[in-house]
């Protein structure tokens, strides 16, 4: 997995590119919010950010609101600031923040943090790709009730031997006779008695 670093210091910019390439993830640096931004329109691979929250031209919360705004999922946002207290970390979480975690950071806080954004972005991609699935399968049998004969009367459905079975659709049905919504033998003969 991919992570985007955005951090004008370039000590704590380097300690955090070392430790998270030594876990294993690739690590895409950026000196401030505005390049960290650029990167994010051409990048379609990031799904974790590590920002900072002071920095030049675009600071972390601008930039974490940024990502909201346009929608960017699943994508994961830790703030790591010197900048500490509750009314910090409300202020970060309403901006659209994920974790927040003060520095001096410790190694392994960081680490298990970093895992926790893992599985929250893999977790929110599975839940997009099943939806996808989902959709999809809802729009084919919306296409298969235009091909199929249904009743409209009593969503009786034509089968393969052209015999009328009742079947429980997962659509509603239409009232009236068109080119694939017909009236079955039975409810034809009701209609025309009460004509």
């Amino acid at each position: 997995m991919k992570i985007l670093v955005a951090d004008d210091d370039p000590i704590i910019r380097q300690v955090l590119m070392n430790l998270l390439s030594k876990w294993g993830y690739g690590v895409v640096p950026t000196t401030n919010g505005a390049e960290a931004w650029e990167v994010l329109q051409h990048d379609t691979d990031l799904r974790i950010g590590l920002f900072d929250w002071f920095m030049p031209e675009i600071n972390g919360m601008e930039l974490t609101r940024r990502i909201r705004d346009a929608n960017i999922a699943p994508f994961y946002v830790m703030l790591c600031t010197a900048r500490g207290g509750k009314d910090s970390l409300l202020d970060a979480f309403d901006a659209g923040v994920d974790d927040f975690i003060s520095k001096p950071f410790d190694k392994e806080v960081l680490q298990a943090r970093i895992k926790v954004g893992v599985r929250a972005v893999e977790l929110q991609s599975y839940l997009i790709q099943r939806l996808s699935t989902a959709e999809a399968s809802l729009a084919g049998v919306a296409q298969l009730k235009d091909f199929v004969h249904i009743c409209s009367v009593c969503g009786s459905a034509k089968d393969l031997q052209d015999q009328w079975r009742k079947i429980e659709l997962p659509f509603q049905i239409g009232t009236g006779e068109t080119a694939f919504h017909t009236c079955c033998p039975d409810c034809r003969e009701k209609m025309s008695r009460v004509r």
